[in-house]
């Protein structure tokens, strides 16, 4: 406290806390003066920039204060600290872990939380905890993650309804499931901007007539069609496309029977299939993706084929392929689409976008199935 004493801004302060202090002490609920007061001096000791050590002792005699204090004195400070940036960490942690009703503008507001503290409080503290860090204004990838991982539905209304945070795929996907069950979850969800095509599609069989109108104005007609059917129809478009396209990038025989020797070998994987389009050998890519996923080279053939080749897509996702290794296979079989031209960045864009927006998990479910129909 002697330390504390030797800052000149700090004495005079510390003398009237101890005396607002005494006077809190003695008041009871009709004396409202000496709680505004010891608020008074408290807010000024916060508003002084002090060194570490200072900031600590402070600290300490905050919250040996706190711990004495009644809940409106609580409240009125935490109100306060929540709004101000040079508050102790360990105070704004004592507050945010008070009671939920001085806890709240702390955890809806203060800075000076970290995306380490507001992940220890959502795994240390309840539903009220995680709904009110929901509604901050700022929220990190790493802090959506972990209100998502609670899956408690009103956390995730409150979250959804955030216009002020983008959501991550994880999230989205987490919040999508719930969604399915829940019309709360559902209704927000649908209004986000980044929510992919290929959720709203999942969402529109499980919500109410309302929701569903509201897909179809948001999303348009397309929404309304399932998604495995979507992806279905992607490859039946390029299966009759098939029997009329032969080209110089279609496998030779000698190509075929090189990837069945590799197959046999136990030789074929996905670095050797992406080692080959690399190298810029387009025939010889299609024969040994063929092999290894099992789809016919016609219909390989034909997805490369596409401006924005959507089957292909749907069989990268399939097989574990990175966006980066599908942004490859676009452009080294870009001189099948050509016919001379530059590479057209939309349809690209477009390409790794509908990229993003398939689960590995269905693609896998729509190949299969097409394997099957062969």
């Amino acid at each position: 406290m002697r330390e504390f004493e030797k800052s000149p801004a700090m004495g005079p302060l510390l003398v009237r806390l101890h005396e607002s202090h005494k006077l809190y002490a003695l008041a009871e609920d009709d004396r409202p003066t000496a709680r505004a007061e010891l608020a008074a001096v408290v807010t000024e000791l916060l508003d002084v920039r002090l060194a570490g050590r200072e900031q600590e002792i402070l600290a300490d005699v905050l919250i040996a204060l706190m711990r004495q204090a009644e809940f409106d004195l609580r409240r009125a400070l935490a109100e306060r600290m929540a709004v101000m940036d040079n508050v102790p960490l360990r105070l704004v942690l004592f507050m945010a872990n008070d009671e939920i009703e001085i806890a709240r503008p702390v955890l809806r507001n203060s800075l000076v939380l970290s995306d380490v503290d507001l992940i220890y409080i959502i795994k240390s503290q309840g539903p009220e905890y995680w709904q009110t860090i929901a509604a901050r204004e700022e929220l990190s990838d790493s802090v959506i993650n972990a209100l998502a991982d609670t899956r408690d539905v009103e956390t995730a209304v409150t979250l959804a309804g955030n216009d002020r945070a983008v959501l991550t795929e994880y999230a989205l996907h987490i919040l999508a499931d719930m969604a399915h069950k829940n019309e709360d979850v559902a209704r927000p969800l649908l209004s986000r901007e980044e929510l992919p095509m290929a959720v709203a599609r999942e969402l529109y069989a499980h919500v109410g007539v309302q929701l569903k109108a509201h897909i179809r104005a948001y999303f348009g007609e397309e929404a309304t069609i399932p998604l495995e059917k979507a992806f279905d129809d992607v490859f039946v478009e390029l299966a009759d496309v098939g029997a009329y396209a032969r080209s110089e990038f279609f496998p030779t025989k000698t190509m075929i029977e090189a990837a069945d020797r590799y197959s046999m070998a136990g030789l074929l994987n996905m670095n050797l299939v992406m080692d080959t389009i690399r190298r810029g050998q387009v025939p010889s890519f299609i024969a040994l993706f063929a092999k290894y996923s099992g789809l016919p080279m016609t219909r390989i053939h034909d997805m490369l084929l596409q401006a924005c080749p959507k089957g292909m897509a749907i069989a990268c996702r399939a097989f574990g392929v990175q966006k980066g290794d599908f942004s490859t296979i676009y452009i080294m079989t870009h001189r099948m689409r050509s016919r001379g031209r530059m590479v057209n960045h939309r349809d690209m864009l477009e390409a790794l976008a509908y990229f993003d927006k398939i689960r590995p998990e269905a693609a896998m479910r729509i190949v299969n199935g097409a394997v099957k129909v062969q």
